[in-house]
């Protein structure tokens, strides 16, 4: 588990206040660990087209092109001159070393001659809209073929991960590798970014990572935080691993995929609970028309049905047990009341899901697009709002929300995007909830296993066939 950070010009000024390191420091040690991951990556000689900003992003490419002179065969681009006092430091020290790497357009040029492309435009500060000029720029650079590496964060994301919209179509420069300095930014783990980031590299600046970027609300989960369900006692029954309660509805396969992954993922007992037994029950789930005194966790919502009737009757019993709440409860009448009657509780929405949710709890209407521009700050207050509650808010990348920290997984797949992978996700933190994890456990290990079950599918077959069904059968395999 790593931390992140909202904004690291902040650190920039701890470390140039505290570490007495200033900024031109710390602009040569981001340049030299660029310097040290072409080395390892590509050979001495490669062609290499470096667009540099006018700010500091464009500075710290400068002072790199001048590691590369003599190594590599250079093409710098400044589209915007240079403004920045460090910036125009760096160019004089670059053109000392070679005047002749400088190109005044990309008229005549042929792109398809370079084999790596490095995108120093824009920071982490961007904001506002491209230019014509820049959008015709960076698409014609998105258009190569070229290895493409963003300097920090790909020019168009700003500091809340959003990238530049063209209509409705997300645009930034789309990289291959992102090298950012110093520390993990929020704004590199937005939904939006996943597109655009590539693979993540933080080069230190001169301090470690674990000094640069101390403790903070935002953490970036990891496969290594995975930690599968381990049995120590022997002398135990199918009691000692919980009992899980899935309660049935209109649709009653996605609840059964629910109890099937809760089953799977250790929770000794499981019952599915409906009016009408199903006729296709697993044999080893067992069906009740109530919630068995000794359940240890609830799952609900997962095809239940937005009008299905239910009573709180049969409920009142088990308020001090962890429940999971997901899907159409979100838009049932009793929402509201499970949120203030239950002590632990898990929401797993999807983004749609959670607009719903805002506009019964806080009657606030926001739409799904907004949502998702704002998804960690708003996950964030949420769960300083409702502290009884854990949110893990689905999607390419899904937060997990509690008590005002977030965890961010960036190792979910594509592959997910079928219909019954939430059913499956449900089932596997409701059956960790079962064996007694603590409600933010769950959702960290749940979540990644989710993740990593994809994963170890899509390792030997193809992504598209992923089904809720393949999910269940990997949990064996974590």
């Amino acid at each position: 588990m790593r931390h992140l950070c909202f904004d690291t010009r902040e650190l920039d000024n701890q470390a140039r206040e505290k570490f007495l390191l200033p900024s031109e420091i710390l602009m040569e040690n981001a340049a030299r660990g660029m310097v040290e991951f072409l080395a390892q990556k590509f050979p001495l000689g490669s062609k290499i087209l470096m667009i540099c900003g006018s700010g500091d992003n464009g500075g710290d490419c400068l002072a790199l092109a001048r590691m590369l002179v003599g190594k590599y065969s250079l093409g710098i681009l400044l589209p915007l001159g240079v403004k920045s006092t460090l910036a125009k430091t760096q160019l004089k020290r670059l053109e000392a070393c070679d005047s002749s790497v400088f190109i005044p357009s990309l008229e005549g040029i042929e792109l398809s001659s370079f084999d790596i492309i490095i995108d120093g435009l824009f920071g982490i500060g961007f904001r506002g809209e491209f230019s014509f000029q820049m959008q015709n720029l960076i698409t014609l650079l998105n258009e190569t073929r070229a290895i493409k590496i963003a300097c920090d964060i790909p020019s168009g994301i700003d500091l809340y991960g959003n990238p530049r919209f063209l209509g409705e179509i997300p645009f930034a420069f789309r990289a291959d590798f992102t090298l950012t300095m110093g520390a993990l930014k929020n704004a590199l783990f937005s939904d939006y970014a996943k597109d655009f980031v590539g693979e993540i590299c933080c080069l230190e600046l001169g301090i470690s990572e674990s000094i640069f970027a101390p403790n903070s609300n935002f953490k970036l989960l990891e496969s290594s935080d995975f930690k599968a369900p381990k049995r120590n006692l022997q002398n135990c029954n199918k009691g000692s691993f919980g009992h899980l309660s899935v309660l049935g509805g209109e649709k009653i396969g996605a609840s059964l995929l629910s109890a099937l992954a809760g089953f799977r993922m250790g929770a000794g007992l499981v019952s599915f609970v409906s009016d009408i037994a199903p006729s296709n029950l697993p044999y080893e789930v067992m069906y009740a028309n109530f919630i068995p005194k000794n359940t240890t966790a609830i799952a609900l919502g997962m095809g239940f049905g937005r009008k299905n009737p239910f009573s709180l009757k049969m409920l009142k019993d088990f308020w001090e047990i962890p429940i999971l709440l997901d899907a159409d409860i979100f838009y049932h009448e009793v929402f509201g009341d499970l949120i203030q009657n239950f002590s632990k509780v898990i929401l797993t929405p999807h983004p749609k899901e959670f607009s719903t949710i805002l506009r019964v709890l806080e009657k606030k209407e926001m739409a799904v697009e907004v949502i998702q521009k704002n998804r960690i700050a708003l996950a964030q207050d949420f769960s300083s709002k409702y502290p009884n509650t854990t949110l893990i808010l689905k999607g390419a990348n899904s937060l997990i929300a509690k008590n005002g920290e977030v965890y961010i997984n960036p190792l979910g797949s594509n592959a997910l995007a079928k219909g019954g992978s939430g059913d499956v996700l449900a089932g596997i933190i409701a059956g960790l909830l079962a064996q007694n994890y603590s409600s933010l456990e769950a959702c960290i290990q749940g979540v990644l296993a989710h993740s990593l079950c994809a994963q170890k599918f899509i390792e030997k077959n193809a992504d598209f066939s992923l089904s809720p069904l393949d999910l269940i059968d990997q949990i064996r395999y974590l």
